[in-house]
């Protein structure tokens, strides 16, 4: 196995943790019935402390309240901050999986698991719709048997043909593939 192969299957490996951490994350911040701001008092911060977030050069933005970011979360249905955030974390993962693939010269139009993570790349990269011109796909894409085609031009890839759990499998299936 060449290194970029191994470096790709352990990229899939820690996004399925890294997914199903936010994924359990997400659930207790969406039921206000939860006392999370006692969690946050036990490391020293109250309702007043600042959610502080730093800027790229050391300088903090710190305008929002912890009481308030959490209360907040519990304000927006639950669905909506899992579905999105959820969404976005498969999104930004198979952009950097897809892109990974493709500089480290690993694409294999031969490969139908390869060819759909390719247009799911696409698909991630340019608003979450399937895009196919120019008689795409070209070669076979599918996902453990379920093949995408033209048909789906324009509709949402993640969240719509994509589920959650199939995410888990493409990540499987990209580790195992890279490690063979």
């Amino acid at each position: 196995m060449s290194t970029d192969a191994a470096r790709i299957a352990q990229m899939a490996d820690e996004f399925k943790v890294a997914f199903s951490g936010i994924n359990l994350a997400l659930v207790p911040l969406v039921d206000s019935s939860l006392p999370l701001l006692d969690v946050f008092k036990r490391y020293g911060q109250s309702a007043d402390s600042p959610v502080i977030v730093t800027r790229k050069d050391g300088t903090q933005h710190s305008s929002q309240r912890l009481g308030d970011v959490l209360h907040g979360a519990t304000t927006i249905p639950g669905a909506g901050l899992r579905g999105d955030a959820l969404a976005f974390t498969v999104m930004h993962s198979v952009t950097r999986l897809g892109d990974a693939i493709e500089h480290a010269g690993l694409r294999d139009k031969n490969s139908s698991l390869l060819e759909f993570t390719r247009h799911l790349r696409n698909a991630c990269a340019h608003g979450n719709r399937w895009h196919f011109r120019n008689g795409e796909p070209r070669n076979p894409a599918a996902l453990r048997g379920r093949t995408i085609d033209a048909s789906l031009h324009g509709s949402q890839a993640v969240n719509g043909w994509l589920g959650f759990g199939d995410y888990l499998d493409l990540l499987d299936d990209l580790a195992a593939h890279f490690r063979a």
